[in-house]
């Protein structure tokens, strides 16, 4: 996010957060903080997160109305972060946009003696030995906490904006002047001193709209709305677009809310997913080695196994060979009455040599019996590799993070359970069904608290579960019905023609007490809808499911 970009966002941000309640702190991938804030507006959409993705290399900042659920424990930092902010009001919040930070004053000052470290008592009893606690949101560095005095107020220094005769030097000696950020700095040399010029003026208002870039997203099949994905967001028109459609955007916060989703989320659920499918791959590539070994031995075994057509081949001339002489080859006539060369080891007799064909056909024999059954176990066990490793790429399979660790680390995903079915919908979204009740339980373990429960209205029957990359990716229509297909063919209405689904966040679904496994209670339904059922889903969804060799 370039420092006039975040300026723009800042803008429409700050008013929002006076008065926001800081509800909780979280890091679901990693350099990525989510914190829950509870507006002080009276708005349905009072509760939304505010997501700061830190780092040198792409940093951003939006809000959204998902809830990102880190699915680990809390890292030392997160919970330092937690200890003194998190439950606290944020009294004042202030954008230093040429250092992209985002100051906010919590509610409540914290003892000196606290703060430092001292020895409980030594804070004056009047209250006036205290510290102001600022939570600074840096798009570079990550969030920290900053202790201060009442008259320490963060400040930024003035803007300090080149004009059309200091334009050309500007450029040369940037470091000299902050607002020509490097995604600045390449728009103006690919523009003309004049329209150079009247961008620094149009931005140094700091108003103005917000251009996005999309490019259409991949069509998998028919009745697929068609969906644009964000792939840049400016703050001016860029000049450099080649290939993408350009669109201004009025709502600065719903930009920077769909820019977050297509652009920070769904990189880093990739990445995850790559982290979590890495396991898979390497033992996929281990599995591919020992195949291929196990197939030059077979070849090995075969030619061993062909030494009986020339045991045989000798043991029907034997009566015209001298059977005890030592013979480097035999020339002989085949069933055919062809002429056939057996080549025989010198050092032994023509019957030894017999006996050896006979012997190494029958332990070639052996082998070949052996390897082919150990061929096949690596052959299934190759499979459900595959089957784990596109499960995890498509989020199928959660990854399980080290227990109160700083540095996070991706552990070996679990196996989707023998009690659960794994299928792939038309769009490429992993679904979940459990076979039985505990099947059911089973599959909403290894669930996300943002993925989508699916169960058929008034009656039992079977979970299904659409997993999610992460909690602002939408599924498209069509996976929503073959998940509802699903879920209506192992459920009391799989002979009717149509059946109502109930579809709603796993983290709205509790096991519901004193009843039996698997019986779930829905707190919240996000809707209802009503698909066809359709005989042959289950066939045609595991087709997609089979991983390619």
């Amino acid at each position: 996010m370039d420092a006039h970009l975040f300026r723009r966002f800042a803008r429409d941000l700050v008013p929002l957060l006076a008065g926001a309640r800081l509800v909780k702190i979280q890091e679901p991938f990693e350099n990525i903080y989510t914190f829950n804030l509870d507006l002080f507006v009276r708005s349905a959409d009072r509760k939304v997160q505010l997501v700061l993705k830190s780092g040198r290399k792409e940093p951003f900042l939006f809000l959204t109305r998902s809830r990102l659920s880190a699915g680990t424990s809390p890292s030392a930092a997160v919970m330092r972060l937690r200890k003194y902010v998190a439950g606290k009001s944020i009294r004042h919040a202030l954008a230093l946009w040429q250092k992209r930070q985002l100051w906010l004053l919590m509610s409540g000052a914290m003892p000196a003696a606290i703060v430092e470290g001292k020895a409980a008592g030594t804070a004056q009893p009047d209250g006036s030995d205290t510290r102001l606690v600022w939570l600074v949101l840096d798009l570079r560095e990550g969030p920290r906490l900053h202790f201060a005095d009442e008259n320490d107020f963060p400040c930024e220094d003035a803007a300090v904006w080149p004009g059309r005769e200091e334009l050309p030097k500007a450029m040369e000696n940037w470091q000299e002047w902050p607002v020509l950020t490097p995604a600045l700095r390449r728009s103006l040399k690919l523009m003309d001193t004049g329209d150079a010029a009247a961008l620094l003026v149009d931005l140094e208002e700091g108003d103005g709209d917000v251009f996005v870039y999309t490019r259409e997203g991949d069509e998998s099949g028919q009745n697929v709305p068609h969906r644009e994905v964000i792939a840049r967001i400016s703050a001016w028109p860029l000049p450099d677009a080649a290939g993408l459609a350009e669109h201004v955007r009025e709502d600065t916060l719903q930009a920077f809310m769909d820019a977050g989703s297509d652009i920070v989320l769904s990189t880093s659920a990739k990445l995850a997913a790559r982290k979590a499918a890495a396991p898979w791959i390497r033992r996929e590539k281990k599995l591919l080695e020992r195949l291929e070994l196990q197939r030059e031995d077979e070849a090995r075994l075969r030619k061993m196994s062909a030494r009986r057509e020339q045991g045989l081949l000798l043991q029907a001339n034997l009566w015209q060979l001298p059977q005890d002489r030592r013979l480097h080859s035999a020339d002989l006539f085949d069933l055919e009455g062809k002429p056939v060369q057996v080549r025989l080891d010198p050092r032994f007799t023509v019957r030894e040599n017999m006996e050896r064909f006979f012997h190494t056909a029958r332990r070639g024999e052996r082998g070949l019996a052996r390897i082919g059954e150990r061929t096949r176990e690596l052959e299934q066990e190759l499979e459900e590799v595959r089957r784990q490793k596109e499960a995890c790429l498509l989020g199928g399979a959660s990854s399980q993070g080290t227990r109160a660790s700083s540095a996070k680390r991706v552990v070996t995903p679990p196996q989707v359970p023998s009690t659960v079915q794994l299928f792939i919908s038309s769009d490429g979204f992993v679904l979940l069904r459990g076979k039985s009740a505990k099947g059911n339980q089973d599959a909403r373990r290894i669930a996300s608290p943002h993925d989508l429960w699916v169960h058929v209205e008034g009656g039992p029957g079977a979970h299904v579960i659409i997993r999610k990359s992460h909690a602002g990716e939408e599924v498209p229509t069509r996976t929503l019905d073959e998940a509802g297909a699903l879920a209506a063919a192992k459920s009391w209405l799989q002979n009717e023609p149509r059946a109502t689904l109930n579809y709603c966040e796993i983290r709205h679904v509790r096991p519901l007490k004193g009843a039996g496994a698997g019986t779930m209670r829905m707190d919240k339904i996000l809707f209802t809808r009503q698909v066809d059922t359709v005989p042959d889903i289950d066939a045609r969804l595991a087709q997609n499911a089979v991983p390619q060799r």
